[in-house]
């Protein structure tokens, strides 16, 4: 008589009992199926139908012109024409070249002028230099209308330039250099009249005296020499007039005025000072 299995056992009965739950949740889902009534969901909305769509109200509306910025009349921004921007590493100075804004404002014709320099303007005698010594010594001086060079010493007078020598001297100066040791020069120096002005100037060797205003070089169109020319300078190159509005020597920059029978309307024009294309260096507005 032979023993029963354990094992086969536990799998008959696990088989038994899987066979029996399939059988009673088979039967319970299909009583639920077969009372539970089926009908059509209730819609509250009605049918569609289609409709006409009312046309769009369109408005047009014009921007107000861009406004130039502070720095001059060609810093001017539109939405699609900003200036083109340009650094000058040896002046280390932005300029800028406008752009044409609105499209037909640009007259067809070139404006004929290029600016070429912005420097400040020196006083009309300098001292350039002395000979002697201290006791005799003269000063040498510099006539900047004229161009002539010249000794003088206290009691001259320059008739041209309504100038006097009242006063010149050479004396022993500290002159310091920033992070290294000073030195002692002799120096020259000159306390002169200016009649136009009614008052003193003083002028010395180791720089160059300046007035405090600035001129320009410009390039005509048509002429081989540079003109020199200051605020409020007018001048004709054919038909076509120029006048000089202000000269920026921290920009160094010219505001200009064109005027030509071809022209509708004087046209107004920042020029930067021109250079050589490898000076360049385009930066982004």
């Amino acid at each position: 008589m032979s023993t029963p299995n354990p094992a086969k056992s536990l799998l008959f009965a696990a088989l038994g009992l899987a066979v029996v739950s399939a059988a009673v949740f088979g039967f319970l889902i299909w009583q639920d199926r077969a009372t539970a009534p089926i009908g059509r969901p209730a819609l509250s909305a009605p049918p569609y139908a289609p409709a006409a769509i009312a046309d769009a109200v369109v408005k047009s509306a014009v921007w107000s012109p861009p406004a130039p910025l502070a720095r001059g009349r060609d810093w001017l921004y539109d939405v699609f024409t900003p200036p083109e921007i340009f650094y000058n590493p040896r002046t280390r100075q932005f300029s800028v070249s406008a752009a044409s804004v609105g499209g037909g404002d640009q007259p067809d014709e070139p404006f004929g002028l290029e600016l070429i320099s912005v420097r400040p303007e020196p006083f009309r005698l300098q001292l350039i230099g002395y000979v002697g010594g201290e006791g005799d010594a003269r000063g040498i001086f510099e006539n900047r209308v004229s161009g002539e060079i010249f000794l003088a010493s206290a009691g001259h007078r320059v008739g041209d330039l309504g100038l006097s020598v009242r006063r010149f001297s050479v004396r022993s100066e500290e002159i310091s250099i920033p992070e290294s040791m000073g030195f002692k020069q002799r120096v020259g120096t000159a306390v002169v009249t200016d009649a136009r002005a009614g008052r003193d100037v003083i002028l010395t060797q180791r720089e160059r005296r300046m007035t405090g205003n600035v001129f320009a070089f410009v390039a005509v169109e048509g002429e081989s020499a540079p003109r020199e020319v200051r605020p409020g300078d007018s001048f004709k190159v054919g038909a076509a007039s120029y006048r000089i509005e202000q000269i920026n020597a921290e920009l160094a920059t010219i505001d200009v005025v064109k005027t030509s029978p071809d022209l509708d309307e004087p046209w107004r024009r920042t020029l930067p000072v021109r250079f050589d294309s490898s000076d360049l260096t385009p930066s982004a507005p």
